[in-house]
Order: structure tokens, then sequence, then C-alpha cells
């Protein structure tokens, strides 16, 4: 419905600009009627390629949505963690399960998002922490959850160990759609 009042507005000022134009210039009212009929044409087919371009960028965007959603559906949650507001990089690790079982590891430091189904295997700190060492990213990284599995360790991958926090299933689901080009 608005998209017909605006393309009768349109055609309209355009066949009350041609016709004003046209009469100026010295052409026959019949010569007038017939250009402004073909700009109007000309006016309605433009609004109509611009509607179908909008109504295929619209149902494109749904669909990237409706995949995310879907991949989203097939993953659980496992938990996650972040480094605190103070310390000196802002680091979140989030793992979730697939419907195969495999676990898939999103690890955001400042910002620069790796992801994948990497191998962990038991390591040890400097000071002798016990910590899951991610391996088959960009880079090793690592994570411990205390047994309240609300806080624990992040582990960079310059070995720098780093206090975590909890972090938000809803924030970890935001970098599974980052991944995924949503």
């Amino acid at each position: 419905m608005k998209t017909e009042i605006m393309r009768k507005v349109l055609a309209g000022l355009t066949v009350t600009t041609i016709f004003g134009i046209l009469v100026a210039c010295g052409k026959s009212e019949e010569a007038v009627a017939t250009e402004a009929t073909e700009a109007v044409s000309e006016v309605a087919e433009a609004v109509d390629a611009a509607q179908e371009d909008a109504a295929g960028a619209q149902e494109e965007m749904m669909n990237l949505e409706e995949q995310i959603q879907a991949v989203q559906d097939t993953l659980v949650f496992m938990g996650g963690l972040k480094t605190g507001d103070d310390a000196a990089k802002d680091i979140e690790i989030a793992m979730f399960r697939n419907d195969q079982g495999d676990i898939i590891y999103i690890y955001v430091e400042d910002g620069h998002l790796d992801y994948g189904m990497w191998a962990a295997e038991d390591a040890t700190t400097t000071d002798g922490k016990p910590y899951s060492k991610l391996t088959g990213g960009e880079k090793e990284y690592g994570y411990y959850f205390n047994e309240d599995l609300v806080t624990g360790i992040i582990v960079d991958a310059d070995g720098t160990v780093y206090d975590a926090v909890e972090l938000d299933e809803k924030v970890a689901r935001e970098f599974v759609s980052q991944t995924l080009g949503g």
C-alpha cells in the first residue's frame, strides 16, 4: 500500500514536471501527453525494479538469518569464560557441542575471533595450575574452570594467565552468529 502511494506520487510529480517543461518549450499538448506517458512508464518500471531488488535483498537476509538459526539450534552451550573488566586483554572463550558430539571452541581476543574443533590436551601453567590447552586454531590457547564452574583462568597464545569469570550464553551465541557471517 505504502509503495503504491509512493509510486503514484512519483509518477504524478514526474508528469507535472515534464508537462510544464514541454509546454514552456512550445510543444503541442498531444506531444507533451505522449512524452509524459512514456516518462510515467519509465518511473513505474524503475520503482518496480527497486521494489524487486529490495524484496530480493530482504529474502536473502531472511535466508541467512534462518540458516544461522538452524546452526544455532544444533549447538549446545557447554560454558564460557571471559577476562575481567580490569584485565590487560579482553578475551572470551566459549564452548559448544554440535549434534555430532564434537566440541567447537570460539576464542575472541581484543575483537579477533578464532574458532574451530580443536584438540584439547592437559597442560600446566608456569606456576603449576592445570588447564586445557587448545591446539588447531591460529594459535594455542587454554582455559580452566574452577569447581564453581563460573570462574577459572584463560591462557592466551603467549602463555599469559588471566583470571576469568563466566561468559554469558547470549554473548557466546553472538560469536557463533559472527562465525557464520551474521
